[in-house]
């Protein structure tokens, strides 16, 4: 994911000024029909959020969830911020980030307890521990993540380019490191005839764990129907809820809206969330300590001021109870 910054502030205030009644309509707190727009491509490292729509739990409250998926030309702050969607989906330092350059967004409940971010690596490469990275050639996105883990562990030795998804040039060279979810590049891995990767996970060995593929809104939806933020909270919740005990539904929906879904990959992701408890015991559960950890952290590396107040960036009073 990329950082929001300037620019992005920028296009937001085009966006807001494009987003015509349409947006409006998204944004705005009198809608029945909220737009959840998630932060890439139809896929099960978002299946709560397409089992709420397939389920619809709300609809006995007037609430139809409607899932828009993204891709690599969408940012969701932005325009979720302009109203173009009413939520949006993303991790938490991108939310404290955004409210950093003063985008007015909140986060209401989160995906994973346990973030999914990894680094693939060939056995062979000799890597144990994230300061091992140093040296190699590292395909990654510009984020938080990366900023706080080259802050970290001194990562001064790094050659990054960008992550463009393919397993090519990791396949290619031997002492080559990919960033990949835990969720998917494995089993994509595994598929291709690659034998001996290896992975060190940035939640769990790296000690950066961000709440991931949240449920955000802004300020002004929360002020103007704080019932349909408490609806749309619910249903996502137990869409998660649904999905671990049988994503099937939420898989054919998928694969509707996103043809190039792979089935094999779904599986192994939809089967690596349930068993790895990656949605924590109590799905969409968020605490202070979390988010006041992130802060200190990525207050360390520069990213936010070190007395930045993260309070703002969440609330759970929408939660619901138990």
């Amino acid at each position: 994911m990329k950082k929001i910054g300037i620019k992005a502030a920028a296009a937001v205030m085009l966006l807001a000024a494009s987003a015509g009644c349409a947006g409006k309509a998204a944004g705005g707190g009198a809608t029945k029909d909220p737009v959840i727009l998630t932060n890439w491509f139809a896929q099960a490292e978002q299946g709560g959020y397409w089992q709420a729509a397939v389920d619809q739990p709300a609809k006995g409250a007037g609430v139809t969830i409607n899932v828009k998926q993204g891709g690599p030309g969408i940012q969701t702050i932005p325009q979720v911020t302009s109203g173009q969607a009413t939520f949006g989906v993303g991790n938490a330092d991108e939310v404290l980030v955004a409210r950093k350059n003063g985008l007015p967004i909140v986060a209401v409940a989160a995906g994973f307890d346990t973030n999914l971010q990894c680094m693939m690596f060939h056995k062979p490469a000799g890597i144990k521990k994230f300061e091992d990275l140093n040296g190699h050639m590292v395909a990654r996105t510009p984020s938080p993540y990366w900023d706080y883990l080259k802050h970290r562990f001194n990562l001064n030795k790094v050659e990054e380019i960008n992550n463009t998804g393919s397993l090519a040039d990791y396949k290619r060279q031997r002492g080559f490191v990919q960033q990949c979810f835990v969720t998917s590049e494995p089993h994509v891995a595994r598929k291709e005839g690659v034998k001996d990767f290896a992975m060190l996970s940035v939640a769990k060995d790296g000690g950066y764990n961000p709440y991931g593929n949240l449920l955000y809104t802004t300020e002004r939806v929360i002020k103007e129907n704080p019932e349909l933020v408490k609806q749309v909270v619910a249903a996502v919740v137990q869409g998660w809820k649904n999905f671990t005990a049988d994503p099937g539904k939420a898989k054919a929906l998928i694969q509707k809206t996103n043809p190039d879904t792979d089935p094999t990959t779904f599986d192994f992701g939809a089967k690596t969330i349930k068993e790895g408890g990656y949605l924590g015991a109590s799905p969409g559960s968020m605490t202070d300590e979390r988010w006041k950890t992130l802060r200190d952290q990525l207050g360390s590396a520069g990213v936010v001021p070190k007395d930045f107040d993260y309070t703002k960036a969440f609330t759970t009073q929408y939660l619901p109870a138990g």
